[in-house]
């Protein structure tokens, strides 16, 4: 039993380890998200798949006290993450499935941008793209803020790429928020541009679904949701996006801790 738990937990570390690194090398992606994808993957690596070199570690740390609470203090750090990590994820993925009720109340879809290509939308920003239209088009009583401003390497601003690139019949029901930089600011802006319009201040956030949960707490920060909620519109994950989805989903236990403390 021990050893099928032992193989079990090596294969999907070593199919995770692979995920992780798949971005760097086929995109250049390389940020806190597979690096601590990596570091955890390889761990377990270490500690089941080749268990007889971590016990004989093990023993050279209690072999002295000092060595052996370092080492204790150690799996107690591993634990306490192991916990944080599931209950986080937990929450990522409850915001995730919080769908707007269908009773066709009239809310005010906010589209988070993300980056734009010399060619266009990227990967990230088209799936964005077609989850506020599938969304535009289900709900005809909705209006939506597409958010994003303009970056240094991008040809025009994340907001303008949406507009050009959603395919609607009435595009009279968007508005452009083409100032912000980050999320904060996609979602504070975003909130000026409701209130000038007297648009519905119930809004439903179009983003990635391990986007949501920071996506949401922030909007509460800005006033959102008061009354009503804060609803989600998950994009739908193509072949890139799946390659990039753990990755970014790591990101996210550091990035949402971060937001708390701000």
């Amino acid at each position: 039993m021990k050893l099928a738990l032992r193989i079990i937990i090596s294969v999907i570390a070593a199919v995770f380890l692979i995920w992780f690194i798949l971005p760097a090398v086929m995109f250049r992606i390389i940020n806190p998200g597979n690096l601590l994808g990596v570091l955890i993957c390889m761990c377990l690596l270490f500690r089941f798949a080749f268990a007889k070199a971590y016990f004989r570690l093990k023993e050279r740390f209690y072999s002295k006290k000092v060595s052996r609470i370092v080492f204790r203090i150690i799996m107690a750090c591993a634990a306490i993450f192991g916990v944080y990590a599931v209950v986080i994820s937990g929450l990522m993925v409850r915001s995730a499935l919080n769908a707007p009720p269908k009773d066709n109340a009239g809310r005010t879809l906010i589209v988070l941008g993300a980056q734009v290509k010399p060619w266009g939308p990227s990967v990230v920003l088209q799936q964005r793209i077609d989850a506020a239209e599938k969304f535009l088009s289900e709900n005809e009583n909705t209006n939506a803020v597409l958010s994003g401003g303009k970056g240094a390497d991008e040809p025009v601003s994340e907001a303008r790429s949406m507009y050009d690139n959603i395919n609607i019949k009435d595009k009279s029901r968007l508005f452009l928020e083409d100032k912000s930089t980050d999320t904060r600011e996609n979602l504070k802006f975003s909130k000026r541009i409701i209130e000038e319009n007297s648009l519905s201040p119930t809004p439903v956030i179009v983003t990635d679904s391990y986007h949501q949960f920071r996506a949401q707490l922030i909007a509460r920060k800005e006033g959102f949701g008061a009354a009503d909620g804060v609803y989600a519109a998950c994009t739908e994950n193509g072949r890139v996006g799946l390659i990039l989805y753990p990755t970014f989903f790591v990101r996210e236990w550091i990035a949402i801790p971060a937001e708390i403390i701000k």
